[in-house]
């Protein structure tokens, strides 16, 4: 009897491997800091935001963030995802649960969650995509090791492809027309801001469905997403993050590689971002877009192995682990960050949409993260979950968990104690464009 209520039990946070909740909860930072050109400018300049902030010192801040932060950690987040399939994959079937009885559930949640985020807040948002890419991950789910590798590997080189392909259209005698760079509408950038700063909050909403379904093609990312989500089940079935300390030599090569060799990268793009005009045609350009992912997937893998490294020395550790919480409640605190900030810019409160650039941005950033790690620290003193990761539960397993540390478990059936036991502690899906 004893070992049946111990197997049907939620993993103890003993249990949890705290590296992952860290590296989440760290992430969301870049994730918050790459999406601020977004909650205070329209979406449409989120490529040439230079066109609304001409001056010295966001320029200058635009250029740090795309350097080391721009698409980053929305690889890392992805990757996360697919390491979290493994995990609670691999937890369902220890238990004897059926996996394919709750996760479907569990993504059509997160896509829902997708819709009425990128409806009623922000259109910016990934949830949705990543309700896509998980789904796409399920038909993988029994596939071997060398083919999740497979499949990351091509869908990292299709940028690069694609790429060369349309260099040389662009100088071929079959040049389509849309090839052909437009400048920046300023006249449509300023209507929008107007709308955000001045406008009503039914005004507000109709542009946030026209900006959703503007946004809808970047859906397609799912695809390509995929192919980070299969590297991070690829890793976790390796047995690497379970077994840190013996990847430890690993860990510091790839580290000692990546690093330089994606800083040295992501600069480049970076300056070519910061340089070259809107709409101009440059072989810079074309470079820095053929290498963008991939520069960036290597410059994050230099972060993980290296945030691995720091998290593996004892004394340092220590320094790291108030950002677990952030990690642990990642849906509800990346929710929050758009709730708040567009509650923040919009006319809802101060109007201030347009007229706060990518410098002021950093420090609103470094302040409401400060802000996230505190309250994710103080809710979870005395709270089993985050609001949403609550809820995302309840509707996963039609029925909502206990919320409180001290409040009594309510009765479940096996199936339903099973599957959430096979849950506790995974990464959720939850990751905005960045």
């Amino acid at each position: 009897m004893q070992t049946e209520i111990h197997r049907a039990g939620p993993v103890s946070l003993s249990e949890r491997i705290q590296f992952i909740d860290v590296l989440r909860g760290m992430a969301l930072f870049g994730i918050l800091a790459a999406n601020m050109r977004a909650f205070f400018a329209p979406l449409d300049a989120y490529g040439f935001i230079q066109v609304l902030y001409p001056g010295r010192a966001d320029v200058i801040a635009q250029w740090m963030i795309d350097a080391f932060i721009q698409v980053k950690f929305v690889t890392i987040f992805s990757f996360l995802f697919g390491l979290g399939f493994a995990i609670q994959m691999s937890r369902a079937e220890e238990r004897g649960v059926k996996f394919l009885g709750f996760y479907p559930r569990r993504l059509l949640a997160l896509a829902l969650f997708g819709i009425i985020h990128g409806l009623l807040i922000w259109a910016g948002d990934i949830l949705l995509t990543y309700a896509l890419s998980g789904a796409i991950l399920l038909l993988f789910r029994k596939r071997q090791q060398k083919t999740l590798l497979w499949w990351a590997g091509s869908l990292f080189s299709l940028p690069i492809v694609v790429s060369i392909v349309f260099l040389g259209l662009w100088f071929s005698r079959w040049r389509p027309a849309w090839m052909i760079p437009k400048p920046p509408e300023m006249d449509k950038l300023h209507a929008i801001i107007n709308i955000y700063a001045h406008g009503t909050v039914r005004q507000m909403l109709v542009q946030n469905w026209k900006n959703w379904l503007h946004a809808l093609p970047t859906q397609l990312f799912a695809i390509y997403a995929f192919g980070l989500f299969a590297l991070g089940m690829w890793v976790w079935r390796a047995g690497i993050v379970q077994n840190l300390d013996q990847y430890k030599p690993v860990l510091k090569k790839v580290c000692a590689w990546c690093l330089p060799i994606g800083l040295i990268a992501n600069i480049y793009i970076a300056t070519v971002l910061a340089v070259v005009r809107p709409g101009q045609v440059s072989y810079f350009a074309w470079a820095a877009g053929a290498i963008t992912f991939l520069s960036a997937h290597i410059l994050s893998a230099g972060y993980v192995s290296g945030l691995a490294l720091l998290f593996l020395n004892e004394n340092r550790r220590r320094y790291l682990m108030p950002f677990a919480a952030v990690g642990r409640m990642a849906l509800t605190d990346y929710l929050m960050q758009s709730l708040v900030m567009t509650l923040f810019f919009y006319h809802y409160t101060t109007g201030l949409y347009g007229r706060v650039g990518p410098a002021i941005g950093i420090g609103i950033t470094i302040v409401f993260y400060a802000a996230q790690v505190w309250f994710s620290n103080w809710w979870l003193k005395t709270h089993r979950f985050g609001p949403m990761e609550w809820l995302w539960r309840g509707m996963t397993y039609g029925k909502l968990p206990s919320m409180t540390k001290d409040e009594l478990i309510p009765a479940q059936t096996p199936e339903i104690a099973l599957a959430a036991a096979a849950t506790e502690g995974a990464p959720p899906g939850a990751e905005p464009t960045a």
